[in-house]
């Protein structure tokens, strides 16, 4: 068989996808697993105690921001790396940028005058808070590999460790209405290392959920 006649053969009876597709279906995945991770927060740890007081403290801010910003830039890289050909640099450098000021603020609250460092960095909550994070974030990973299976991602690896970096933030966006830490330094250890823990289950399964 020519060439040209394959090609002729395997493009026979195609149909153009409509404009939005990829959007909405990111969209639907997005909100699925977001919807799913909220429940589990809520069923499975509740609200924080002092919920009320916590949305007007620096903490609770400071961790949703962190968390959003990590989530919403792993999001965009995840959406380039689905389309093979584009430049997915921009996403990743930026993603120095949060993680830049919560080492700033963490070193400021370390090295204020007579402050509890130990304290600064384990909290009373370090044993659980980053498999809370991971087990938040299992929901957004589902939805994330459903979203990129409906593209032609290329590098499987690396959209895969964006998976889970996405989920891992956006499960510890969700996981914040539930924790009472609020020091710069647990945040970074702990938020860090389940966001990480979810990025390297993304990174082992991407390989073998996004081959075409």
């Amino acid at each position: 068989m020519q060439t040209d006649d394959l090609i002729a053969q395997l493009s026979q009876g195609l149909e153009p996808v409509r404009p939005g597709t990829v959007g909405r279906q990111a969209a639907l995945g997005v909100c699925v697993g977001l919807a799913l991770s909220i429940t589990l927060m809520l069923t499975w740890l509740g609200l924080r105690y002092d919920f009320s007081d916590a949305l007007v403290s620096f903490g609770m801010w400071l961790k949703l921001s962190y968390a959003f910003a990590l989530a919403a830039l792993a999001l965009w890289a995840m959406a380039r790396l689905g389309r093979p050909g584009s430049d997915v640099r921009l996403p990743l450098l930026l993603l120095a940028l949060p993680i830049g000021m919560i080492v700033l603020l963490s070193a400021i609250q370390m090295m204020a005058p007579g402050a509890d460092r130990a304290a600064l960095v384990m909290g009373h909550s370090s044993d659980v808070c980053a498999i809370n994070i991971l087990c938040c974030s299992l929901p957004l990973l589902a939805g994330g590999f459903w979203i990129l299976r409906r593209m032609a991602p290329t590098n499987l690896g690396l959209a895969g460790t964006m998976v889970g970096l996405f989920a891992g933030a956006a499960g510890a966006f969700v996981y914040a209405f539930h924790c009472t830490e609020a020091a710069a330094p647990f945040i970074l250890a702990w938020y860090t290392l389940g966001m990480g823990l979810s990025a390297l289950t993304g990174a082992i399964l991407g390989p073998w959920l996004l081959r075409w």
